[in-house]
């Protein structure tokens, strides 16, 4: 199944072109907290399926979509986790601040920063379905709920750190649904692209990820155990990586998966050499 948050982050699932209103079905959540929305589509995930037909539906073109997980207890990403002719790395992450979180359609800002360039990641992005603590990578996969794409917005060059680059607000984009992992056979044979307006910048598999998702589960849960609606990030390929600016559509497709785009808007209008790709990172040109 495809959940979706919509409108005035309402639950819903996806199907064929209809959003169906599952709010009667998740009882006892308090409206207004979209945690608790989260968690409760999880724990009732098994049960939905066989009662869509009873339920209320709508076109998925009359509503507005929203970020499937606009409030993770973490937002943790894997860092540096593609096999893009570098060393391979161990599994290792970085947080992101929840707050950066947006959904389609949304836009992303440009913060008044001197950035040496800003770059926007495509990332799959897993949900984590039920606490997983000190989890053996043999064993972690029945914790993923599901998978959702993920742009990784970073301002390079302004601090040491991932998480002051990367935790500007508006810098997570994230949608447009959780698809169930019965959806999605192997998360390890998926095409990920990214288009910079038309211009397909990156176009990649998931089989190239130097650390897999179970991997992944495995470290995360022996440092902090993990809680449902977590997600993770899982990185990305480098190769093609190059400046996003004022005015341009950002559009990450994921095979199984779903398609996303957003704007994004910079006040001071900076502009980069859009020939530039793969991990340099340019000089920006005057406006």
């Amino acid at each position: 199944m495809r959940f979706v948050l919509f409108d005035d982050f309402k639950p819903g699932v996806i199907r064929d072109d209809k959003v169906f209103d599952i709010s009667g079905l998740l009882r006892g959540v308090e409206p207004g907290n979209p945690r608790a929305v989260v968690r409760a589509i999880i724990a009732a995930a098994d049960s939905i399926g066989g009662k869509l037909d009873s339920l209320k539906d709508v076109p998925v073109a009359s509503v507005r979509l929203r970020q499937p997980v606009p409030d993770p207890v973490q937002l943790l990403c894997a860092a540096k986790n593609y096999k893009d002719g570098r060393e391979t790395p161990k599994a290792d992450f970085f947080l992101k601040a929840p707050g950066t979180i947006i959904g389609p359609g949304d836009t992303v800002e440009l913060p008044p920063v001197e950035a040496r360039v800003f770059h926007a990641e495509p990332e799959l992005a897993f949900v984590i379905g039920e606490v997983a603590d000190n989890v053996k990578a043999a064993d972690a996969m029945k914790y993923v709920f599901g998978y959702t794409c993920f742009l990784d917005v970073s301002a390079r060059g302004v601090s040491p750190t991932f998480y002051i680059h990367k935790s500007y607000v508006t810098f997570g984009p994230m949608g447009p649904a959780i698809v169930t992992a019965d959806e999605v056979p192997d998360p390890h044979n998926l095409r990920v692209r990214m288009w910079v307006d038309d211009d397909l910048r990156q176009d990649f598999n998931t089989g190239e990820m130097a650390n897999r998702i179970d991997k992944l589960i495995e470290v995360a849960s022996s440092v902090c155990p993990l809680q449902p609606g977590d997600v993770f990030p899982t990185g990305t390929h480098h190769i093609g990586l190059g400046p996003v600016q004022d005015g341009e559509t950002l559009t990450i497709e994921i095979e199984r998966v779903g398609r996303l785009s957003v704007k994004v808007r910079d006040p001071l209008r900076r502009t980069w050499d859009r020939s530039v790709r793969n991990t340099a990172i340019p000089k920006p040109q005057p406006a």
